[in-house]
């Protein structure tokens, strides 16, 4: 079965035009003809399941690309043979791909040649059309719907793989292992998925992220997320908060368990101060906990952030939330749903 679609990809591509995958239907053809290609491969050989001819696919697809990039010095060529990878990225999905370490490696190969995963998050994040005016690539996705489920599909395979990838860390100021959910994207000025998403004032994505592990307070150079919302909240005119705001703070604020003062490297009295002074009003109206700020927090809360931390450092977030022994309502409450 692996000759049968090394022979798919040799043909299609010697024949194709350097940019015939493009465009979005020139892609969508082949991932019709390939779907076909497993489609006869499973009902040729009753001993072959359908999760082993979609790994072989996807598999294929990744030595060919690995095969046309070591013709040249170990440099992707772009053009079809990069986006054959892309091929490979809709076919996992759209036969749920089972195996982990087979989509781990589509998508090391995706971040060597290209160190981002715009492609994948743009359409979650804006929607389907957002990647052609942003990145120049039009999602093979139908909808941002769907879009979004498959970054889902992929952050449960990165995770369960264990995935990580070298970034720059503004903090270390050195290149450190970063998980998928948290590699930068490029065309937005290298933030995380998670700021992109508070950014775009989205809470229903910034709960998805979350739930997923993504780190609260990404090291991607930027100033603190939850000082960014408090910033556009206190600018609202007569206490007006606009609710998607004010969703994403809240989330946001149930999986840090102190909000840092800024104004270093001033004397913690005079933070406290001029930080009261600025946003007297969100804590007036509850929006911002003074337990948070200058106070303790709960011990519920304090609990749910610590096993949270400890979750995520060990990619278990947030499958492994539902084996902790602890009733259903707990649970929940860890997972960010109650």
């Amino acid at each position: 079965m692996e000759y049968v679609f090394d022979v798919f990809f040799e043909e299609c591509f010697n024949k194709m035009e350097r940019s015939g995958l493009m465009s979005r239907t020139g892609r969508r053809d082949i991932i019709s003809h390939l779907n076909s290609v497993i489609s006869g491969c499973i009902q040729g050989r009753q001993t072959a399941s359908t999760q082993l001819a979609v790994g072989l696919a996807v598999t294929s697809a990744i030595d060919y690309h690995n095969r046309m990039k070591g013709d040249n010095y170990e440099v992707c060529m772009m053009g079809k043979y990069h986006n054959v990878l892309y091929i490979a990225l809709r076919i996992s999905w759209d036969w749920g791909l089972e195996d982990s370490n087979i989509v781990r490696n589509l998508l090391d190969e995706i971040f060597k040649c290209e160190k981002t995963f715009e492609r994948l998050f743009l359409g979650a994040l804006f929607g389907c059309n957002a990647p052609h005016f942003i990145a120049g690539w039009k999602s093979d996705f139908n909808d941002q719907d769907e879009n979004l489920r498959a970054v889902v599909f992929f952050l449960h395979h990165s995770a369960k793989a264990r995935a990580l990838y070298p970034t720059y860390s503004y903090a270390y100021q050195r290149l450190r292992q970063t998980k998928f959910i948290d590699v930068p994207i490029d065309s937005c000025g290298k933030a995380t998925p998670l700021r992109v998403a508070l950014q775009a004032s989205a809470p229903d994505i910034v709960l998805i992220l979350l739930r997923h592990g993504a780190n609260p307070c990404p090291d991607d150079g930027g100033a603190s997320p939850v000082l960014s919302l408090l910033e556009k909240l206190a600018e609202s005119e007569d206490r007006c908060y606009p609710f998607q705001l004010v969703s994403c703070l809240k989330l946001l604020l149930r999986t840090i368990i102190m909000v840092e003062l800024p104004y270093k490297p001033h004397l913690y009295a005079v933070r406290k101060e001029m930080f009261h002074c600025k946003y007297t009003a969100l804590l007036e109206d509850g929006l911002l906990p003074a337990e948070q700020v200058y106070g303790i927090p709960s011990l519920k809360h304090i609990s749910r952030c610590i096993i949270r931390d400890v979750l995520r450092e060990n990619f278990q977030l947030p499958g492994s939330i539902v084996k902790l022994p602890l009733p259903r309502k707990l649970q929940k409450y860890i997972d960010l749903l109650d």
